[in-house]
Order: structure tokens, then C-alpha cells, then sequence
């Protein structure tokens, strides 16, 4: 059985398994509560993640008098939706590439539709102001031998066609931006995604459908659903 060096245990014995975005933040909400009795609503939404809190925003941006109540069987953000690696990319389908393998006839309007996504989302933040360190950075892939290179501009070409703005650039192009000698080009996507504090966002999503009125019941889970004739 393989041992650990007592060195690094020393320097890692202080260590504790905290995920980074949620660890002591100034900005975390104080806790909702849970639900006790019964409610009536319009809407009930299961999930206090990204899908859950923007369902609650857009019903209650629609119907100012909806009655909209979301319930979470942690805290808000306490799932994926803030434990993850704060990348937003426009693609609904892992990638150009892949989607146009599976879905070529139907890629015009999945990509429409990911821009569309993608400024909806950065448009939400703005009018709420919520502070998450959005930033449409863009992303750079970069090719490391020169057979990675291959396709890059067919990809190009083929993703403009569909109206995304990407650009092959050239080793000199590349090291004008990343001063690193081993990138031998590189494919541009200046639009398509975005750096993102997620339990921020998360939180800012809270605090804008609280302000709209939206109940949230926290440590409040979801047992069973029953189908009435109502």
C-alpha cells in the first residue's frame, strides 16, 4: 500500500474539504426558511439552482401577480448550480462540433438560440445588478502540435456560416495574446463564453425574485407529488 509523505501531510493537515465560491463570502444571503404547514400558490418550483430561480424570475417578470413559491431541500445554490467551475459557454450542445455531428439540420436555430441564451443571461445580471464577476471573456483554443491544427479553419468557416465570429490565428497571432512559444495557433471565439462567480450568481438570482415577491423555502424537501381532479 503506498504511503504519503510526512511532509506533505504536515502542510496539508490544516486543510479543509470547503468548496472555494461558498467559503465565507460576504455576499451569501441570510438563510429562508423552511416550510411549515400549508401554502397555496400559483407556481410551485422544486430547486433553488439556476433553472429553479430563473423559472421564478421569468414567471413572476410575466405575471407580476403570480403567486410563485420555490422550494429546496438544502440551501439555494447548494447543488451544481454553486459548485461548479464558473465557465458559461453558449453552446446547448457541448460544442459546435458535436452538435452539427448530431443535429446538422437543426443547428441554424440551436446556435440562434444559444446566443440568444447567453445574452439573456448577461442582460439579467445588468438589470438586477448582481454583483458575480461576469465577464464575456471569450475562449482561445489553442493547438499544441501542429496536427491540432487541422480543421480549424473549416470549423471556422462552417461556425461563421450559422452566425457565430470565429477567427483562426496564427502561432505570431496567438503569442501577441499568450506569451507562450509551445501554442502553434489557435481557434477564436470572442462572443461565446463568459467567467462567472456561480454561487454569486446564484445568490443575485435569490435576492431578485425575493424583491419580485417569489416565496422561498429552504430545507424543505420534496416527498412525493399528488394529481388531483382541481
Amino acid at each position: 500500500m503506498a504511503t504519503i509523505d510526512p511532509y506533505v501531510l504536515k502542510h496539508l493537515s490544516h486543510m479543509q474539504p470547503q468548496l472555494y465560491w461558498l467559503d465565507e463570502d460576504p455576499l451569501e444571503p441570510q438563510p429562508n426558511p423552511t416550510l411549515i404547514g400549508d401554502v397555496t400558490t400559483d407556481l410551485c418550483i422544486v430547486g433553488a439552482g439556476y433553472t429553479g430561480l430563473w423559472t421564478a424570475l421569468l414567471a413572476k417578470e410575466q405575471n407580476p401577480e403570480r403567486e410563485v413559491v420555490v422550494v429546496e431541500q438544502r440551501e439555494t445554490g447548494a447543488g451544481a448550480s454553486g459548485r461548479n467551475g464558473g465557465f458559461c459557454n453558449s453552446s446547448l450542445t457541448h460544442g459546435f462540433t458535436n452538435g452539427y455531428s448530431r443535429f446538422k439540420d437543426e443547428m441554424q436555430i440551436i446556435e440562434r438560440l444559444g446566443r440568444e441564451n447567453m445574452d439573456g443571461i448577461e442582460e439579467a445580471i445588468a438589470r438586477y445588478g448582481i454583483d458575480c464577476g461576469w465577464e464575456r471573456t471569450g475562449e482561445l483554443r489553442v493547438a499544441v502540435e501542429e496536427w491540432q491544427k487541422n480543421g480549424f479553419a473549416e470549423e471556422a468557416a462552417l461556425r461563421n456560416s450559422y452566425g457565430d465570429h470565429v477567427e483562426v490565428f496564427s502561432q505570431e497571432e496567438v503569442f501577441k495574446r499568450v506569451k507562450s512559444p509551445l501554442y502553434k495557433g489557435a481557434l477564436w471565439d470572442p462572443d461565446g463564453t463568459a467567467l462567472v462567480d456561480p454561487a454569486r450568481l446564484v445568490w443575485g438570482l435569490e435576492r431578485a425574485c425575493l424583491k419580485l415577491g417569489v416565496r422561498i423555502f429552504e430545507n424543505t424537501k420534496v416527498e412525493w407529488l399528488e394529481r388531483t381532479n382541481e
